[in-house]
């Protein structure tokens, strides 16, 4: 016993220090959206972007995006809303836009067939109607500062990129939002490094963030768009993953000034909407197996998680607290905590949170050890859903 928690306290001391080196090197090779406006000459000027949003009951959204939108500096866009069977004004504000701005158009869903998600399905059908040279996919839910459009596509240009990808701000509004947000960010900037994963083919070694996805229209295609991935509710991680296993150039950009995402209707819509994307985010398989898979990877982080958040923490002060201190061991243990803590301190800056949400990282990883649960208990029981569809069957 006493060997295996010291084998603990070696696994998370490394696993803090790996988390930390990570994050110093995606300080200086991971770029920002808001730093790649270099120039923008006429020939970028002239590539025409195809800006996709699909909409399903967005009113308290949609009016913030299309705003943002038709103040862009970049002009050859075309955008594209596709209404799917709203049941409140989203379709009136879109047609108040469109009447104010002749390049948004209005796009009436079709009914959604068997074997797919609806979003996929809105962005498969968004995705037939552009007649961009670049398609650009952006949430309902997201707002773009004026140079946006411009300097994602300045850069992607002269990387010559398949796909470009970035990390955008949320606003946390509720508990959970404040909470689970700054896990994500943590989870995407402190755990992968930028500069190997753009160089890298494995497709696993990516992140790739629906509310801002700039394809050329050739590579969309090539991967089999929205099409091959129809049944997964995970659609931009699925897509990042396919532009590598077919050997494309993919890039992520943080964007935090750049690409701003809305909080959601209060605590629950939160919560559910990140434990929709747990399960999928682990494995393409939704069947027993799948299951089977996610709960081994499941169990593992989620003992990892935790060790990382609490066993430091409760060596310290027991140690403290203690007649006898084990110097060593105190000093491990506050070094682990200070190299968990200065990476979520980094992402807090970043993203424009609060400084003190340093604080609560525990609370952060206990929460979404909570929302992984969930999603696997969900899927398993096929009763996981999002805007009043059910996502998949039960597996089998």
């Amino acid at each position: 016993m006493i060997e295996f928690i010291e084998y603990q306290y070696l696994l998370i001391t490394i696993v803090a220090t790996l988390s930390f080196i990570i994050t110093v090197s995606n300080l200086r090779f991971l770029d920002s959206l808001g730093g790649s406006t270099n120039f923008v000459n006429s020939q970028t000027r002239n590539v025409k972007v195809s800006v996709l949003i699909p909409a399903r009951n967005e009113e308290s959204n949609i009016g913030q995006c299309l705003g943002a939108l038709i103040n862009q500096d970049y002009g050859n866009l075309e955008i594209l809303i596709l209404d799917d069977h709203s049941a409140d004004r989203t379709a009136d504000l879109i047609q108040e836009f469109s009447g104010l701005d002749g390049r948004i158009k209005r796009l009436v869903g079709s009914e959604l067939p068997l074997g797919w998600t609806g979003k996929n399905w809105a962005c498969h059908q968004l995705a037939e109607k552009a007649s961009g040279e670049v398609l650009l996919f952006v949430d309902a839910d997201t707002i773009l500062s004026g140079e946006a459009v411009s300097a994602a596509v300045t850069h992607f240009m002269n990387s010559d990129a398949d796909l470009l990808a970035v990390m955008p701000r949320r606003i946390g509004d509720c508990v959970v939002e404040k909470l689970i947000f700054p896990f994500i960010d943590w989870a995407a900037f402190c755990w992968m490094p930028m500069k190997r994963a753009h160089k890298s083919q494995n497709p696993h070694l990516s992140a790739t963030f629906g509310q801002f996805m700039l394809f050329k229209r050739d590579a969309y295609h090539a991967v089999g768009g929205h099409l091959a991935i129809r049944e997964n509710p995970l659609d931009d991680i699925e897509l990042g993953r396919g532009i590598k296993k077919r050997g494309l150039k993919w890039i992520l950009l943080e964007g935090s000034n750049s690409v701003q995402v809305l909080p959601y209707r209060g605590n629950t819509d939160a919560f559910m909407s990140v434990s929709r994307s747990v399960f999928p985010f682990f494995s393409n398989r939704f069947n027993i197996v799948g299951l089977l898979q996610v709960f081994v990877i499941l169990g593992l982080l989620s003992t990892l998680l935790l060790s990382l958040a609490f066993l430091p923490l409760f060596t310290v002060a027991t140690k403290v607290m203690s007649y006898r201190q084990e110097m060593g061991v105190l000093a491990v243990s506050t070094l682990t905590i200070a190299m968990v803590a200065i990476p979520w301190m980094v992402v807090c800056l970043k993203f424009n949170r609060s400084p003190l949400t340093v604080l609560f990282y525990p609370l952060s990883i206990s929460l979404i050890v909570v929302v992984g649960i969930h999603s696997m208990l969900t899927y398993g029981r096929g009763i996981t859903s999002w805007k009043d569809r059910r996502i998949l069957s039960p597996p089998q």
